[in-house]
């Protein structure tokens, strides 16, 4: 067996890797992955816990900067720890790749090859004069890269400064006449894309010429798009290299393009094996698109069995309006568990002769647990590939499972989500603008706002569709009233994407005094909300996405803010819930300082400091906007 290796330079989109490491894992693989140095939190478990055939190596990590001459580095590090085994294809793909071809396929194709696939040009061609980013040193390159800084602010300014610098240096050198590459007299340069597919050979023949790659290169700029083309084309590998790199990059149209869904078509038909870049926060409808391409041979178009959850307590008045809307369903393979926790008045009995009268139907007794203990019994007692809760005082549309369902298979999502419409005591529908599939990491942005529309319906459980992976090894924690806000941001970190859809299917009954109730709003459960977006924030302190730490850290303030002015001066006085505000935001504030902004220093203090007095600057702030 002929195996390859796979070099992977990655940052942090890890949604992103995982799909591409999923992709390649194959028995016929490994897999040797850097990840820049600057990256905030890497789980390297975490990672190696996505594959189940390949190996996984981890490079010592550096830090990069594109266009210097650390990216040549990283590639000499990943070829060095490769090499150490021989394969017979090294790839060198960053992690915003992703392959067009199956492992079947790519394997087949290069099974008999010896070939060297490296695409690139010498200056002029391509109208392409590049020969000034090795003549010349660029001594600023790696603090300023590539950007141009634009943009207000001091630093961009200083930025901006130091890029004019550089340029200028570059002026004062040509005037001087230096020229680096007079030492390399019968030197031809070629410049191309970094990205490769080289044999065992060539890989060795490049590590044999480090010292002199790294030396020459120092100071360049973009020494990863020239040095390894130019050392293999002034070669006795020339002849055996054939100018394609195998991938699809445009640089017509960006820097390079980002592929988006309407490329999909162009795509699919191309003869590449690999496509770069491709971002799975921006366009994770056209990667699961992709992924689905490579696995034609498992799809299947049968109806997969949904289980149904149905919470039910103390509902006899409402509960067949549920049952029968779940009945007429136009999705027929579901299963319906109507989970009874301990009603005192006639719901057993309803819920058993729907039962009795109905094959698709379970009928669960257990003692009073509340609403997450006859959810998590629910999913014990399920058989479906797919889940989905319904509140027994709730009803859904006859094509709510149709269209959810058609929202996880044409967008390869693992949760489907829809609007829902408020019933009797309250009026109103709360829907997404439009229909879209968002990655798990876009959707946790939005659980890091308490104010949009999109935050309740992503939060709520029961206007979704949920893979039954999503609860393999997670359930609802009980004894919390703000069941959902402690489970919501858990549930879609275990998904890869969420597909939201504009259609209002879900019927939410707010009955009169359920909510507005002044005992309920008054009830220091309701402390329980602040716990929940704590958790939220320690949870996605542990994931691999520095920036959501800095929209939950917001969520949390405002989730106290909104707290503080619900009570009234009478509750908080009598349970002394300044002084649980006040320790609650210390210690977050402290822990979290040098993640807040200017402003929010100094508002968030203000709670710590004077906690009675923010409450009722805030309550008047919201009286003059009604």
């Amino acid at each position: 067996m002929k195996k390859h290796a796979y070099l992977i330079i990655a940052h942090n989109e890890f949604h992103m890797l995982r799909k591409l490491i999923s992709e390649l894992d194959d028995e016929r693989n490994d897999i040797y992955l850097h990840i820049d140095k600057k990256t905030r939190y890497v789980d390297e478990q975490k990672i190696s816990s996505w594959v189940n055939k390949s190996r996984i190596y981890f490079i010592r990590p550096m830090k990069i900067y594109w266009g210097t001459i650390s990216v040549l580095k990283c590639e000499l590090k990943l070829l060095e720890a490769a090499t150490i085994q021989k394969y017979h294809y090294y790839h060198l793909i960053s992690g915003v790749d992703f392959p067009l071809k199956s492992q079947d396929y790519i394997h087949e194709l290069l099974e008999d090859e010896s070939s060297q696939f490296i695409r690139c040009h010498r200056a002029g061609e391509e109208n392409d004069s590049f020969l000034y980013k090795v003549r010349y040193f660029y001594p600023l390159l790696g603090m300023v890269g590539k950007d141009d800084f634009m943009g207000p602010g001091k630093k961009n300014k200083f930025m901006r400064s130091l890029v004019k610098i550089q340029w200028k240096s570059v002026e004062i050198q040509k005037r001087l006449g230096i020229d680096r590459t007079k030492k390399d007299k019968g030197l031809c340069f070629y410049k191309g894309d970094q990205w490769f597919s080289i044999t065992h050979e060539l890989a060795l023949f490049i590590l044999q010429n480090k010292d002199e790659l790294i030396k020459r290169y120092k100071l360049t700029n973009g020494p990863d798009e020239i040095a390894i083309s130019t050392l293999a084309m002034n070669s006795e590998f020339a002849g055996n290299i054939k100018n394609n790199s195998l991938r699809m990059i445009d640089w017509e149209k960006g820097d390079p393009y980002e592929y988006k869904l309407e490329d999909l078509n162009e795509l699919e038909q191309s003869e590449a094996v690999f496509a770069r870049k491709i971002s799975f926060d921006n366009a994770p409808d056209l990667v699961n698109a992709l992924a689905y391409n490579l696995h034609s041979e498992s799809r299947s178009d049968e109806e997969p069995l949904i289980s149904v959850i149905v919470p039910c307590y103390n509902v006899e008045n409402y509960l067949a309006e549920c049952v029968d809307s779940l009945l007429r369903q136009t999705y027929k393979n579901l299963e319906i568990l109507l989970v009874d926790d301990g009603s005192t008045d006639d719901t057993g009995k309803i819920a058993g002769k729907y039962a009795d009268k109905n094959e698709n139907i379970s009928y669960i007794y257990r003692e009073n647990g509340g609403l997450s203990a006859a959810r998590n019994t629910g999913i014990d007692n399920s058989n479906g590939r797919y889940i989905a809760f319904v509140d027994s005082d709730d009803w859904v549309d006859c094509d709510y499972f149709s269209k959810l369902y058609e929202a996880i298979r044409t967008g390869n999502a693992d949760i489907a989500v829809c609007g829902y419409k408020k019933e009797d005591a309250e009026q109103g529908i709360v829907t997404f603008d439009e229909s879209k599939v968002l990655s798990s990491h876009s959707a946790m942005k939005y659980l890091g706002d308490i104010y949009p529309k999109e935050n309740v319906l992503l939060i709520i459980a029961c206007n979704k569709l949920f893979k039954r992976e999503i609860f393999a090894s997670y359930r609802f924690l009980e004894g919390k009233i703000h069941e959902d806000e402690f489970a919501a941001h858990r549930i879609i970190a275990e998904a890869d994407s969420v597909s939201v859809i504009s259609d209002t299917l879900y019927h939410y009954r707010i009955r009169e005094g359920s909510i507005t109730s002044s005992d309920r709003a008054q009830s220091l459960r309701r402390l329980d909300y602040l716990d929940a977006l704590q958790d939220r924030l320690e949870y996605t302190e542990n994931m691999m996405y520095g920036d959501l730490q800095i929209y939950m850290l917001y969520t949390y303030f405002e989730g106290m803010k909104e707290l503080m002015v619900t009570y009234t001066e009478e509750t908080i006085r009598k349970n002394r819930l300044y002084a649980y505000f006040r320790s609650k935001a210390f210690k977050v504030y402290i822990r979290r300082f040098f993640d807040l902004d200017g402003y929010q220093k100094k508002k968030y203090m203000e709670i710590i400091l004077f906690p009675s007095k923010f409450r009722l600057s805030e309550i008047k702030r919201r009286e003059k906007q009604k």
